[in-house]
């Protein structure tokens, strides 16, 4: 009996191993069909090289000038020349000169941190890349360009308007696009962009990444300023964006992403154009509006979507129609947050047709 016991034993032992080594040769298979984030921040250095003779073309310097005539804030940057103060600090970041905005300079682990957490967000470039590849990006809320510059140099991208309302931020990603040689690649402008055009108190976090629009009314117990905000279809218009060239949009701006979509009306009619956008259950009610709107709004405009979490479960590219259940797991308890990707995709299989 225990001869006998001992070979059913080894046998189970021997089917085991071979799912093992079944699942490991799957587990092989799609590690070879995916995009290897390391392989882009190797990339990185090399193509930074070859910056200067990109930004020098007739083509990028008549770009920058045109755009420093309509971006104040801009022709400020470039007149001021990298002026040193005491709440930026350069730092070297993949083989670039990086500039660090310090909200609080004189308190050290603030600096420590600011200075630690900065990198550059490969694993989700590469998880964008087959629908954000060529032509122009917009990148709203685009703090110091983690985003944008690192996928203009490495060629994904080969302009990137970026969108910037906080002063100290907008400094820093002008030091990093001039400093980087990106001058006509990356045009950056100081401005929130929303529902609206005007101004709007903003709400200064102690990081760089919790700066927000707040409303008139709203009680704060940290530093507000001013400042200028317009819609994205204004936006478009004010610095003459070829909407036909633009294939990409990058949303990040603390909850404020259905004031976004409803400035946006021709953008979103550009069917070609993929978003990519923060959600954040909190921060959305924070800005007066919900989950629930976000998600029918962004119904109303795409077919597809991609929530970015590298833990979301199911299918990778889902129908929009699925979005909200999708992200219920981001109401709670504890709320969390994560980056999606939308799109609209020709129908073909089984995808579904645009929602009507």
């Amino acid at each position: 009996m225990a001869a006998q016991d001992d070979v059913k034993w080894k046998r189970m032992a021997g089917d085991l191993r071979d799912r093992i080594d079944r699942l490991q040769e799957r587990v092989d298979r799609v590690h070879r069909s995916v995009l290897d984030k390391d392989v882009l921040h190797d990339l990185l250095p090399l193509r930074a090289a070859t910056l200067a003779r990109r930004s020098a073309l007739p083509e990028a310097r008549e770009r920058e000038r045109r755009f420093a005539g309509m971006s104040s804030a801009y022709a400020a940057a470039l007149e001021e020349g990298g002026t040193s103060t005491r709440d930026i600090r350069r730092i070297t970041l993949d083989g670039l000169t990086w500039s660090v905005p310090l909200v609080r300079p004189d308190d050290a682990a603030q600096v420590e941190r600011a200075i630690g957490h900065q990198d550059f967000p490969y694993r989700v470039i590469a998880q964008t890349r087959e629908v954000a590849i060529g032509g122009i990006m917009i990148d709203i809320g685009a703090n110091v360009g983690r985003m944008s510059i690192p996928r203009v140099i490495l060629g994904d991208v080969a302009l990137a308007y970026c969108a910037e309302p906080d002063p100290l931020n907008h400094a820093c990603l002008t030091r990093n696009v001039l400093d980087n040689h990106l001058g006509g690649l990356v045009l950056p402008d100081r401005v929130a962009i929303g529902a609206e055009t005007g101004t709007v108190r903003f709400e200064r976090s102690n990081t760089a990444g919790g700066h927000r629009v707040i409303g008139a009314d709203t009680v704060s117990t940290r530093e507000t300023i001013e400042v200028p905000i317009v819609t994205l279809d204004g936006f478009v218009d004010r610095f003459g964006i070829d909407l036909d060239q633009v294939n990409f949009v990058k949303v990040d701006v603390q909850g404020l992403e259905v004031h976004v979509l409803r400035g946006a009306s021709r953008v979103l009619a550009r069917r070609h154009v993929a978003w990519q956008m923060e959600v954040d259950p909190h921060w959305l009610r924070s800005a007066r509006s919900s989950l629930a709107e976000l998600v029918g709004m962004l119904r109303g405009s795409f077919t597809h979507f991609v929530d970015l979490n590298r833990h979301a479960v199911g299918r990778r590219v889902r129908p929009i129609a699925e979005l909200g259940e999708a992200l219920g797991y981001l109401a709670g308890p504890p709320e969390g947050r994560t980056d999606i990707l939308v799109c609209t995709l020709a129908t073909r299989g089984h995808h579904e047709a645009r929602p009507a």
